[in-house]
């Protein structure tokens, strides 16, 4: 893979160019500039060299920073590119920042005096953040919580490097970002990414170096924008070989995983888990849009536009004329309309087959009562219950009757939960976490008094899953005043 460099062309009071800056325009094997009839490509074509354009590239010359990093890597692939500016290191922000994050082996900075300016000016810094520029020697004093810019200056040899990058890795995790500016011998900075754990062992061969380090918490730049655009570089053709190879069926799996373990964290009453979560269920959003964008079937603009549409006509009590004062009267209304907007599916054909089977139980229930076929009450329910009961009963055990009169049992078990106001999958998803928490107690406890669980008697069983139960019970009691 080829170079990137990024050439200012800025000149003197006689009007030419600096020498180190004009060498290294000539030593690239392309010289990009914004449009042919740019100043920038006016001087570049008086110092001999033929310049190629963004519309060469198939950019408009206003074209975005990432549009312009990803061009400019495409054409680095085999070749040495310079991009050509006046106005430099300031060139467009979010340039340099870009081309680090994809460029491989960094990029070159021509021409500049110092590190620090290359640093100050290059990496597109939230001018209202702290920012703290302390020599090499005096990063042992830098505190432990890092929420600003840091900047260590002085970095003159490897043995500095190292000394510098052992104290980082004392306030930061190997695997967290940092920047190396240091001096080329033709003149210019090189750029260099790596991680603090990677610094520790990186060579330094040149003085005046300088090492950037990014808050170890900084808002992302674009919010939902910049997921997006990260996943692009995912899946582009130099991203992660992983992620390129992924389609809709190979992460449907992932879609199911994520969506069971951000339920899982919403249960748990752990809020930090739950938005590590739930970032990860949008990751899968995303991924598949990505995909459709691709496919050029549809983007993720397309998906958000989609759920607006679909809210808004689903709450006509909100953003229509329609009145629901009770949630159950939300329900119906919801239900109606979605049986309007796919009537060829009937009441029940919407509900995917692929649902794990308690859940399609609630809903096909949910949706057969929404338009009366329901019990009058609770008692008409707990009729029913006893009555596949006596048919379980009566049915020869391992056979296919059997399973049958199971089925219908369960499911009416799940119209009691229903008639209840319960969530009969939460239900059990609690009552599988009690039974393995007392399961695990048991277990502990009969270990602890050198007893095999396989040895136990019935009735030893029975001992030690009482204790269980009321030690579960002392656990979960409230303490005294």
């Amino acid at each position: 893979m080829g170079t990137i460099a990024i050439v200012g062309l800025e000149q003197d009071a006689t009007g030419v160019v600096d020498a180190r800056a004009t060498q290294r325009l000539q030593a690239a094997d392309v010289v990009v500039v914004p449009s042919a009839t740019s100043a920038s490509a006016s001087l570049v074509a008086s110092l001999g060299i033929a310049p190629v354009t963004f519309a060469d590239l198939g950019l408009d010359e206003r074209a975005s920073a990432d549009q312009v990093v990803e061009a400019l890597v495409e054409t680095s692939r085999d070749r040495n590119v310079a991009l050509a500016a006046f106005g430099y290191p300031l060139v467009r922000e979010g340039l340099i920042a870009g081309l680090l994050v994809r460029a491989r082996g960094g990029v070159d900075l021509y021409p500049v005096t110092s590190p620090l300016q290359v640093l100050l000016l290059a990496l597109d810094m939230d001018a209202t953040a702290d920012v703290q520029i302390i020599d090499a020697g005096s990063v042992a004093g830098v505190g432990r919580t890092r929420d600003a810019h840091l900047i260590v200056t002085g970095v003159d040899n490897t043995i500095i490097a190292r000394a510098t990058a052992g104290r980082l890795a004392n306030m930061y995790a190997p695997e967290h970002s940092v920047v190396v500016a240091g001096r080329l011998e033709g003149g210019g900075f090189e750029l260099t990414p790596l991680s603090v754990d990677a610094l520790g062992r990186t060579e330094f061969a040149t003085r005046e170096t300088a090492i950037y380090v990014p808050p170890t918490r900084l808002a992302p730049p674009a919010g939902f924008a910049e997921l997006v655009r990260i996943i692009g570089v995912l899946r582009a053709p130099d991203g992660c070989p992983w992620d390129r190879e992924q389609t809709h069926a190979s992460l449907a799996s992932h879609l199911i995983e994520e969506a069971y373990e951000g339920a899982a964290a919403a249960e748990s009453g752990d809020d930090a888990a739950l938005a590590d979560e739930l970032g990860d269920v949008l990751l899968q959003v995303v991924l598949h849009a990505q995909i459709g964008a691709e496919d050029g079937t549809f983007t993720i603009d397309d998906v958000v536009a989609s759920i607006i549409t679909k809210i808004r006509r689903r709450h006509p009590h909100i953003f229509g004329t329609v009145i629901a004062e009770t949630p159950d009267e939300v329900t119906r209304n919801w239900d109606a309309i979605k049986r309007k907007e796919k009537p060829a599916t009937g009441v029940l054909g919407e509900v995917p087959a692929q649902l794990p089977a308690l859940m399609r139980a609630q809903k096909i229930s949910r949706r057969a009562a929404g338009i009366g076929f329901e019990w009058e009450d609770l008692d008409g329910v707990w009729a029913k219950v006893h009555e596949e009961i006596d048919e379980l009963k009566s049915a020869d055990p391992e056979t296919a009757d059997a399973e049958d009169e199971l089925g219908d049992l369960l499911f009416t078990v799940v119209n009691v939960a229903r008639k209840m106001g319960i969530d009969a999958e939460a239900a059990l998803r609690r009552t599988c976490a009690k039974f393995v928490g007392r399961f695990e107690d048991m277990e502990a406890a009969a270990s602890a008094a050198g007893r095999p669980l396989e040895d136990l008697t019935l009735e030893e069983w029975e001992e030690f899953w009482a204790w269980a139960k009321k030690r579960e019970s002392a656990a979960g009691a409230a303490p005294e005043e």
